[in-house]
């Protein structure tokens, strides 16, 4: 197998999973004045299901990651007629994320292939997240393995996958070539077609058997992060 010496990881639904969002969204929902009486299962599937106009505002760079996640509480609020201020939506926003970070367990085999693969190679990652990607880390239980200067987070420097420089980021950071590097991810466009776009070989995470949208072609394809230990540490 060609010699790689850098790793750069997406964060959501690559090496962390949805639940604690889902998880910790309900709970609050459950326990706040102002929501504790509503369809909490509604108001998930809405705060989901965003929008094509607000997610093309945040891309084209019309709303700040801050003003993207506020857009996101109205739009669900607006389905059970309801219009609280900024101030109401950015508490709820704060405690939600207190119950949500709460949420996010360790996960003892993840940590061991990342510690194995860190034996081996450099490790970073590279997130569109819009909920603080570093506090996220620390939860998994992955501060040793991704120090806080190894995560690139899109909000912090103003670019958001697929731009090229967002990939390019980490390359200067490490001082490696992009033919020395894979990007492992879980979108398509964001973690395959953008990296193999910036020079960069990408594997695929499709767990959810998705199709490919264009015709850029992967190192690899498989359905967990996990099922990665074969192809980088044989």
């Amino acid at each position: 197998m060609k010699k790689y010496k850098l790793l750069l990881f997406d964060l959501d639904d690559t090496l962390l999973n949805s639940d604690w969002f889902k998880t910790g969204l309900i709970q609050i929902l459950s326990e706040h004045p102002l929501t504790k009486n509503l369809d909490a299962a509604l108001f998930l599937e809405k705060k989901l299901r965003v929008p094509s106009h607000l997610i093309e505002k945040l891309k084209n760079r019309e709303f700040t990651p801050q003003e993207f996640r506020r857009a996101r509480w109205k739009h669900a609020f607006s389905h059970f007629d309801m219009t609280p201020d900024d101030e109401i939506i950015n508490g709820i926003e704060n405690l939600f994320l207190q119950k949500g970070f709460s949420c996010i367990n360790q996960d003892p085999s993840l940590i061991q292939l990342l510690m194995d693969l860190r034996n081996h190679y450099e490790l970073g990652i590279v997130t569109n997240a819009l909920y603080d990607p570093r506090q996220k880390v620390h939860q998994m239980g992955l501060s040793k393995v991704f120090p806080i200067e190894t995560i690139f987070c899109s909000e912090e420097l103003g670019l958001r996958k697929p731009d090229l420089e967002l990939y390019h980021a980490p390359l200067k950071f490490f001082g490696i070539k992009p033919d020395e590097t894979i990007f492992i991810g879980d979108s398509w466009i964001h973690d395959v077609a953008g990296a193999i776009d910036a020079g960069i070989d990408a594997i695929w995470i499709n767990s959810r058997g998705a199709v490919p949208s264009t015709d850029h072609s992967p190192h690899a394809i498989v359905s967990d992060v996990k099922d990665i230990r074969d192809l980088l540490l044989k």
